[in-house]
């Protein structure tokens, strides 16, 4: 193993068939030991260098141009969501520790797929999905998060491998398939739990702001946006534009940028206290 720092195995073991690999895999976890080793005294790699920057953002205000969500009395949902990431935006970059990136910052559409691969690109340590929720229950009211589901992980690593050149995508040696899938894998469940303790995070900076939030307000699913598996990545219906007050709350902007500034003191607790233990109530561990 060609290693920047030095490290010794911690603990080494067998995973037997599963998860849709049909062969046994041999585990090894490494510890940090020493400080940089001297292959790493030229540049350093891309991924070190991304890390001394400011974390990125990726901010994505959903639906858009010919897709305009959903309706409620007074305003449509490609709007809200636009308005909202503006106001994200502005409250983000006011603290001096991030960038933002939006994926739209105007009424057109951009495809999924689109969505996601501008976070990848851009290296983004963050990616956060702005929805407004509609249901055929007026009173039905509350803000929720989503993040990928296992049956969502399944999705991606089905889509991620398709090509011919997605060790190359993901960044990967490249040199065996199983050794590149076995990083995948643990990539994969890497970003899935950092884009758990992110939802957690908000759903308490959201909670304790008073705003209001669904019985169950952590949930799972395979939506498209979610499907990045080397980006931390949420959804936010940040409320239901089919109830009075919760359409009230994002199209007023003033009640819209104060859940907006809970919003980004969440994501500044997140980067500034990664393992902060958080509890929120109603929340469960599954969903769809």
């Amino acid at each position: 193993l060609d290693l920047a720092r030095g490290a010794e195995i911690e603990r080494r073991f067998l995973l037997p068939p599963g998860d849709g690999v049909s062969h046994y895999r041999y585990v090894i976890d490494l510890k940090a030991t020493g400080a940089a080793a001297a292959v790493a005294a030229g540049a350093p790699p891309r991924r070190e260098q991304a890390r001394r920057e400011k974390p990125l953002i990726v901010i994505d205000a959903g639906h858009g141009g010919r897709d305009p969500g959903a309706q409620g009395v007074h305003a449509q949902e490609k709007a809200v969501t636009l308005a909202a990431a503006r106001d994200l935006k502005a409250a983000i970059e006011r603290t001096g520790r991030y960038r933002v990136r939006l994926t739209r910052d105007s009424d057109v559409y951009v495809i999924h797929g689109r969505r996601v691969q501008i976070a990848r690109d851009a290296g983004a340590d963050l990616f956060i999905s702005l929805h407004a929720d509609a249901g055929t229950d007026p009173a039905l009211r509350g803000a929720s998060v989503y993040t990928l589901s296992e049956q969502g992980a399944g999705r991606a690593v089905r889509e991620y491998t398709r090509g011919d050149d997605w060790q190359r995508d993901l960044r990967l040696p490249g040199r065996d398939p199983s050794v590149d899938r076995i990083l995948l894998d643990m990539t994969q469940r890497a970003t899935q739990n950092r884009s758990a303790q992110f939802a957690r995070v908000l759903l308490t900076h959201l909670e304790g702001d008073s705003h209001p939030l669904l019985r169950r307000s952590h949930r799972d699913a395979g939506l498209a946006v979610l499907l990045a598996p080397d980006v931390p990545a949420i959804l936010l219906e940040m409320g239901f534009i089919t109830n009075p007050e919760d359409e009230r709350v994002l199209t007023d902007e003033r009640a819209r940028r104060r859940l907006m500034r809970s919003v980004a003191e969440g994501i500044d607790r997140y980067f500034r206290e990664p393992s902060a233990p958080v509890m929120v109530a109603g929340e469960v561990a599954g969903g769809g």
